[in-house]
C-alpha cells in the first residue's frame, strides 16, 4: 500500500472481500464504501445527482464501519443510489459521512450487488501511523 489513502478487493471464494487503509478512521470507512461501490460498478464519468448525509454514533471503529456499509446497502435497496464520492468528518468520537450519490440505472454493473455486510474476519487496525480496515460483503 503506497498511497495515503485508498482501497482494493481481496481474493475470496464467494463474496466480496474489501481492504481500505487511510491516515485517519473516518477516511478509512470512506475508502471502504467506495472499495464496495467500486466492486460491482463501473463509476468512471459518474457525477452525482443527490447528496445523504448519514451521522454515526460513537463507537468502536469496526462498529462505525459496518453501520456505514450496512446504511449505504439500505439506501441502495430503497432509493436506487450508490455513493460516487465519500467525504467523512471525525468530530471527537462521532463520525458524520457525506454521500455524493448517483442513480445506480445509471452507471455500467460489472459484479454481484452487495447484500450485507459480514463480521466474520472483520478487521479495523492502526499500525504504523495508517488506518486498515478489511471487510467481507456477501453478494
Amino acid at each position: 500500500m503506497t498511497a495515503k489513502a485508498g482501497h482494493r478487493t481481496l481474493p475470496h471464494t464467494a463474496d466480496t472481500r474489501i481492504q481500505a487503509w487511510a491516515p485517519t478512521t473516518g477516511e478509512c470507512i470512506g475508502q471502504a464504501v467506495l472499495g464496495m461501490a467500486e466492486s460491482f460498478l463501473d463509476l468512471r464519468g459518474a457525477a452525482a445527482t443527490g447528496e445523504y448525509d448519514l451521522h454515526v454514533a460513537p463507537g468502536e471503529p469496526q462498529d462505525q464501519l459496518v453501520t456505514v456499509l450496512d446504511e449505504v446497502i439500505y439506501l441502495m435497496d430503497t432509493t436506487g443510489q450508490i455513493p460516487i464520492n465519500v467525504a467523512p468528518r471525525q468530530e471527537g468520537d462521532r463520525l458524520s459521512v457525506h454521500l455524493a450519490m448517483v442513480d445506480l440505472t445509471t452507471v455500467p454493473q460489472t459484479g454481484a450487488v452487495p447484500k450485507a455486510v459480514a463480521l466474520h474476519q472483520l478487521t479495523f487496525e492502526h499500525r504504523a501511523g495508517q488506518w486498515t480496515c478489511t471487510v467481507t460483503v456477501d453478494v
